[in-house]
């Protein structure tokens, strides 16, 4: 197959306007909760295109103080400060980043906006190398050496073929996360009404007693999380040096909604590995996984499905439940619910970089419902969530092929002139 000809080498500040972000002062409140996103790192994850929804929003007035900074829909936004190298991401809406992010708004008439942000995800990693540092040695790329980085481009023609082929991955990835937070609300309302509106099957003839958690039916209990527990830890304290192959070892900045990125997970060897099981510092199946430590901390907590080779430092929390005592998903939604997630806060400490206390954290008073209510709620809500592990799967394949694309195409190994992919191509 013959090659696509790249037309001509062009650098970053040529595709049209590059924007540092910044921060409005936060003493002044009137700038914040609007309706514009106002994009920070923390908000991005690595397999995200676009971003429809950030922690702090921007008013109007906020738009008027950072209107010199104001991104269109469709400008590429790459950090630069901090974890450089792997997170960047398509505005949506008109929104801002903070000063962590540079940002490209495309010049639409010579250069197609998806394709840039798919040219920039091939360049993205070649960042680290122009890492400057800075006073706080956080890696650090300024605007400066950002928009000279010299790239390869194809004709506009080409360029909408390539970002075509490649979106038509990224469109079924979306839909399928869609589906997945579909199926994922609706297991979440079906434990709100069962386990805290009470409306089980059964319940119009089941008392209502007092505990120490207010009104619960007659039946259930409440216990502290050690007594429905076997084990309640965290990961290693211990470091391992970090080799090119070897075995994965996970910290809190690996966890999404529904499980481990084993991918971007550092290797440690195989004499480390043992050690740490040996240690228990292996996730094991049905084990719920807390995020523990830092800004996510309580942010992601899911039940393991499967037991893996894999270790886990302590950043993360291990919750084994007795299963004669509680099922891990009835927990795993009771310690979600927002009112329980609230309570939850209460057992963190520090103001630098939030920690939960485990000794504390045992202690933590759960409702637990009886146990045949819980097997009823899992004999239904089972389905949805095989169904979520299932189109996680697809995604985690889909994004595989996308990637392996990805170089090719835009290197030109892969002709695309004759060349079509659609949603409905893949998906069969």
């Amino acid at each position: 197959m013959k090659k696509t000809q790249l037309t001509q080498t062009i650098k970053i500040k040529d595709l049209g306007k590059v924007i540092t972000g910044t921060t409005p002062p936060t003493v002044n409140q009137q700038y914040f909760g609007g309706k514009y996103l106002f994009i920070k790192p923390s908000d991005i994850t690595e397999d995200q295109r676009y971003i429809f929804d950030t922690e702090i929003t921007l008013s109007d007035a906020g738009y008027e103080y950072q209107k010199l900074k104001v991104l269109p829909k469709n400008s590429i936004s790459v950090v630069c400060i901090g974890t450089i190298g792997k997170k960047m991401c398509l505005t949506s809406q008109t929104c801002f980043t903070n000063q962590q992010l540079n940002s490209i708004v495309v010049n639409k008439s010579k250069y197609d906006p998806l394709y840039i942000y798919y040219l920039m995800r091939k360049y993205v990693p070649y960042l680290k190398q122009l890492n400057a540092g800075s006073t706080s040695g956080r890696e650090n790329v300024n605007k400066s050496s950002f928009e000279n980085i010299e790239i390869q481009v194809h004709e506009l023609p080409t360029q909408k073929k390539i970002a075509g082929i490649l979106s038509a991955y990224d469109d079924l990835i979306e839909n399928n996360t869609r589906r997945i937070k579909i199926l994922e609300e609706m297991a979440q309302t079906l434990y709100h009404e069962w386990f805290v509106k009470f409306r089980f099957p059964g319940h119009e003839h089941t008392k209502m007693v007092d505990s120490e958690l207010g009104l619960i039916p007659e039946g259930w209990e409440v216990k502290q999380l050690s007594e429905v527990c076997q084990r309640i830890t965290d990961g290693s304290h211990w470091s391992p040096k970090s080799v090119d192959k070897g075995y994965p070892m996970a910290s809190v900045k690996d966890m999404s909604t529904w499980g481990l990125n084993v991918e971007s997970c550092r290797k440690i060897s195989q004499h480390d590995y043992e050690k740490l099981v040996r240690n228990d510092c292996k996730p094991l199946k049905n084990d719920i996984l807390i995020a523990k430590d830092g800004n996510t901390y309580l942010k992601h907590m899911f039940v393991v499905e499967k037991e893996i080779d894999l270790v886990i430092l302590s950043s993360i929390a291990i919750v084994r439940p007795n299963l004669d005592n509680i099922l891990p998903y009835i927990l795993v939604f009771h310690l979600l619910d927002p009112p329980v997630k609230s309570r939850l806060k209460n057992y963190v400490s520090g103001a630098a970089i939030p920690r939960i206390i485990l000794k504390d954290f045992a202690k933590f008073p759960v409702v637990v419902p009886s146990i045949d209510i819980q097997h009823k709620f899992f004999n239904i809500a089972e389905a949805m969530i095989k169904n979520c592990h299932c189109l996680i799967a697809k995604n985690h394949n889909l994004r595989q092929t996308r990637d392996l694309l990805l170089p090719k195409l835009i290197s030109g190994e892969i002709d695309v002139e004759h060349l079509e992919i659609t949603t409905e191509d893949i998906a069969a």
